[in-house]
């Protein structure tokens, strides 16, 4: 085959994408990834070996038929609209399986209009020993659906997590590979949507210049899934799973195939308006703001009583 690496011939070109929702089917799938092994891509292996061991990845959580929430502020979850979570969310501390895990309801939450992102709102805030992550504010732009450079974030590795091979319950149903990002398009068509901007991750073979350990490629099941990439030793979200896509390319012997992800920095005006409007005062705080109203009243009794 010949190499599929062609970046500097394809940035110029105004590509076809022909884009499928990651929306599952009759059968479950998982994500696939080069040279899977349980000990490395499985989460809930637990292995010294997993490929993200030592970063916190308890803030990825999923419902109860497996649809994911990943939280991005402490009763704030983001996915994929076209495959949102419903119910409950389930977390888990660690990723020791037998953990006890903490399982919050959804309080609401809704589409980011033009696009596929949902971001919603949990009944209560998580508590401490469930992290929530920062996401990623550079803006991208470009001419729609064109292939222009993902900025600082072109040709990074970055983690893609997806449904396991390994079985375990829908609620910690969690494996990581890995992509280089290939470029950035806006307004992907993509299920009507008229502002999805995206950042898509070549499908490469070993042996290809872009290939790399653990090469990923979602499939269905994956949709709404965390995509990171490593900033100094901290997880930074930068989009939900979307869809799986074929581009043409007159250069090549096959169709060029990759994943895509929601791009979520293009919409973090909103996502963080969003957050600020639906914080909840932690119990600390709530407890020194009663106790400081408390003594603001008395404070006000005491003057009147002594101007009488």
């Amino acid at each position: 085959m010949a190499n599929r690496s062609r970046a500097s011939v394809w940035w110029s070109l105004v590509i076809s994408f022909t884009a499928v929702a990651l929306n599952g089917g009759p059968a479950r799938a998982a994500i696939i990834i080069s040279g899977y092994t349980d000990a490395a891509n499985d989460r809930f292996t637990d292995s010294g070996s997993f490929l993200l061991s030592g970063f916190d990845l308890s803030g990825i959580g999923q419902d109860a038929s497996g649809r994911w929430a990943t939280a991005i502020g402490r009763n704030v979850v983001i996915s994929a609209a076209h495959l949102a979570p419903t119910g409950s969310v389930t977390f888990y501390p660690a990723n020791d399986p037998g953990d006890v895990p903490v399982t919050i309801g959804i309080a609401g939450g809704q589409k980011i209009t033009g696009t596929d992102l949902w971001i919603g709102t949990l009944e209560s805030n998580l508590p401490e020993a469930i992290t929530d992550y920062a996401f990623a504010t550079e803006m991208l732009s470009g001419p729609s659906e064109a292939l222009v450079s993902a900025g600082t974030y072109q040709g990074v590795t970055a983690f893609t997590f997806g449904r396991s091979q390994a079985v375990h319950p829908a609620t910690r149903d969690q494996a990581v590979g890995q992509n280089r990002i290939t470029g950035y398009v806006e307004n992907v068509d993509f299920l009507g949507n008229s502002d999805n901007d995206s950042l898509l991750m070549q499908r490469d073979d070993p042996g290809d210049t872009n290939f790399v350990t653990y090469e990923s490629f979602f499939q269905g099941g994956d949709s709404g899934g965390p995509t990171f990439v490593d900033d100094s030793g901290q997880l930074v979200l930068i989009g939900t799973n979307a869809f799986r896509y074929d581009a043409d390319d007159p250069f090549a012997e096959d169709p060029i195939t990759g994943s895509g992800i929601n791009y979520i920095a293009n919409q973090s005006a909103f996502i963080n308006q969003y957050i600020e409007a639906a914080a909840v005062p932690e119990p600390s705080s709530l407890a020194l703001l009663t106790g400081v109203t408390a003594l603001m009243v008395r404070c006000r009794k005491r003057k009147s009583s002594s101007r009488r």
